[in-house]
């Protein structure tokens, strides 16, 4: 049985991101959220019109600048609790940005697998690019002809990642995608609260330095 706990702040972020989206850069976003069967860890999982039988997200439209192009987003999110089973936690999320509903490769995305296991950084970014300066810095021994695209590059680790809302605005500000009016309050609304609740993470972890700041700072009494 998922815990109330666990349903009710996913249904809470589901609606979020749904709102996110939709009042920015997207419209008729549905986020589903759907119960992963694996044991005592208990999952969700959020996508758009995401598939209960095959776990896949769709991807949906945005409105590029530049005319006669395509352009879709896919975003995925797998949720669970923390240690204490207290508060919502990111296991994995994927944010990508395609110029058809079925390519393989598009502009980039961001990714995030807390403890990856396979070497690379928990949180990256890969941008489908090319560049010949970089293939002369491959190894020809394990590296021949790898593309700039296969590299991961680091964005922030574990605590202090790029949110979604830091991707809306490069899309906007890049002047990719055409923007909903009043966006830049949805983003600094949902930014914030990403920054919020990523720094009380950060000190229920660390309580030394939690207390080490308060006594550094703490206001001196008034005679």
């Amino acid at each position: 049985m998922i815990s109330d706990k666990l349903r009710d702040q996913t249904i809470g972020f589901t609606k979020e991101i749904q709102t996110l989206l939709n009042g920015t850069i997207a419209s008729h976003v549905q986020i589903k959220a759907v119960a992963l069967p694996v044991g005592d860890d208990r999952l969700f999982m959020l996508g758009h019109l995401l598939d209960k039988r095959l776990l896949t997200a769709q991807r949906f439209q945005l409105k590029p600048r530049a005319p006669k192009t395509e352009l879709w987003m896919e975003i995925s999110f797998q949720l669970r609790l923390d240690a204490e089973r207290e508060h919502l936690m990111v296991q994995q999320s994927f944010v990508g940005v395609f110029g058809s509903r079925d390519a393989k490769h598009g502009l980039f995305h961001y990714d995030y697998e807390r403890d990856k296991i396979d070497g690379y950084p928990d949180a990256h970014l890969q941008v489908d690019a090319s560049s010949e300066f970089f293939e002369t810095l491959n190894d020809p021994k394990c590296d021949p002809g790898r593309p700039l695209g296969a590299l991961h590059f680091p964005v922030g680790g574990k605590r202090f990642r790029p949110c979604l809302e830091d991707v809306i605005e490069f899309l906007v500000v890049e002047r990719i995608v055409q923007a909903r009016d009043g966006y830049e309050k949805l983003l600094e609304a949902g930014r914030e609260r990403f920054r919020r609740n990523q720094l009380m993470a950060a000190m229920r972890r660390d309580p030394a330095t939690v207390d080490r700041f308060i006594e550094k700072y703490r206001t001196p009494e008034r005679a």
